[in-house]
């Protein structure tokens, strides 16, 4: 059964796979001079009128970067600065490469936190460090004893154990509970009770809800496996996976992670758009995927993806432009905690080609970010999709042969509440 719907869904990936090939070399460059994933959602006619009220606008703003006397490179060095600071929490909103007053805000902060002079502009050495930083917690912050930091202490904890490091102070570790030796009390004689009747307790004050379920968001989750991770002393490998539950959120925290280091960078190529006027039309692409999202849980993946790559193809957007929009608002669907955006966001690269991010659609169906919790074959299928993708070239950020080793051996180790059958052998002829 499994191989019918794998099939229906390479052939309705197949579609957009061709193009897809051809123009991913430069996702970002997709985004140039154009709305984000607008056409999806907004009228084109619209759009037209739009675009000749706002020529000269355009062309006035164009003109005044030109003269601006800010180099290609200084702008871009701006934007790493930006986009550190927004990860470690000195929010400076838009990654523009021009560090206006909000950006020299979030600067003073970062120098009054490491203890450097506050005066909002960065010297070589405070700005190495925080770029550097930056890149560093991308690639340490899911490991011991960092991660355990990033999830008591958020992202400016993390920001400070590395300036201690630096210093020569050693990271504290968490104090480790005694253990208590109790000596067991001799047993109390037993003495033979008086019969009495006992007093039915007054139960019509306690109170009497009806709860609803709640689910997890993708942070609680991801600081909650953080926390486990420290504790077992690192990540889940390929060869002893004993919870494969929590091995696959193990991984689907690191691929979060990476999503939202992948929309930064990708953010920072967007012009003439503000963060808020990104994220709004990510909510569009949300409310546009929607319909693609209902009964995604009971539904064949095949008839998903070809649904998914049907609307996609009717949309009249370039598919280019489509991925990295799609992989912008994976990005801060994860960043702002919107699960639906991020799901709505998975589906449209899984639908558009990309699809080793079926892993994104099969761990939100698995844990219920963000949709209904699927069964355990329904998520599998998604993450099989994804494999099946990943060997035949399609990979999403930080994909790497370990995570993919361990991948494999969680979807294929029992489910957890599976229940075992014995098999005994029986002889010849019964």
């Amino acid at each position: 059964m499994y191989k019918k719907f794998l099939c229906a869904g390479f052939v309705a990936s197949s579609l957009v796979l061709v193009p897809v090939k051809e123009t991913r070399a430069n996702d970002a460059a997709a985004l140039i001079g154009g709305a984000l994933i607008g056409g999806i959602i907004v009228n084109e006619v619209h759009k037209n009128k739009q675009r000749q009220r706002q020529k000269t606008t355009q062309q006035t703003t164009r003109t005044t970067k030109r003269s601006s006397g800010i180099s290609t490179a200084q702008r871009q060095q701006n934007r790493d600065v930006q986009t550190s600071l927004n990860y470690f929490g000195y929010n400076v909103g838009a990654v523009d490469g021009s560090l206006g007053r909000k950006s020299r805000v979030g600067i003073s902060r970062y120098q009054t936190d490491m203890g450097y002079n506050t005066d909002g502009y960065l010297d070589e050495h405070e700005r190495s460090f925080l770029v550097g930083s930056h890149q560093r917690a991308l690639a340490s912050a899911h490991v011991a004893p960092y991660n355990q930091i990033l999830a008591s202490q958020g992202q400016q904890g993390l920001l400070r154990a590395y300036r201690n490091e630096q210093l020569g102070i050693p990271i504290q570790q968490p104090p480790q509970a005694p253990i208590q030796h109790t000596t067991a009390a001799a047993p109390a004689p037993v003495t033979q009770a008086p019969t009495t009747v006992p007093t039915r307790a007054n139960t019509a004050a306690l109170p009497d809800f009806t709860f609803g379920q709640t689910s997890r968001t993708a942070n609680e989750l991801c600081n909650e496996v953080n926390i486990l991770t420290a504790a077992n002393g690192g990540l889940t490998t390929a060869n002893r996976v004993t919870d494969a539950n929590f091995a696959l959120n193990e991984q689907f925290c690191l691929a979060r992670t990476q999503a939202m280091a992948e929309s930064s960078r990708i953010e920072a190529t967007i012009p003439n758009l503000t963060a808020p006027q990104i994220e709004q039309q990510c909510e569009g692409l949300s409310q546009a995927i929607a319909p693609q999202l209902v009964g995604i849980e009971t539904a064949q993946t095949g008839q998903v993806l070809a649904k998914t790559s049907a609307f996609l193809r009717d949309s009249g957007k370039p598919m280019k432009q489509l991925i990295s929009g799609g992989k912008v608002c994976l990005g801060i669907g994860y960043r702002t905690d919107n699960a639906k955006m991020a799901m709505a966001s998975g589906l449209l690269l899984a639908g558009a080609g990309e699809l080793g991010y079926g892993e994104t659609v099969s761990h939100h169906l698995r844990e219920g970010i963000g949709t209904n919790r699927a069964t355990g074959q329904q998520s599998t299928e998604w993450m099989r999709l994804a494999l099946n993708g990943v060997q035949a070239g399609s990979t999403v950020p930080g994909q790497s042969a370990d995570r993919i080793a361990v991948l494999n051996a969680a979807v294929n180790a029992p489910s957890a509440g599976a229940v075992a059958f014995p098999v005994f052998p029986t002889t010849t002829g019964n």
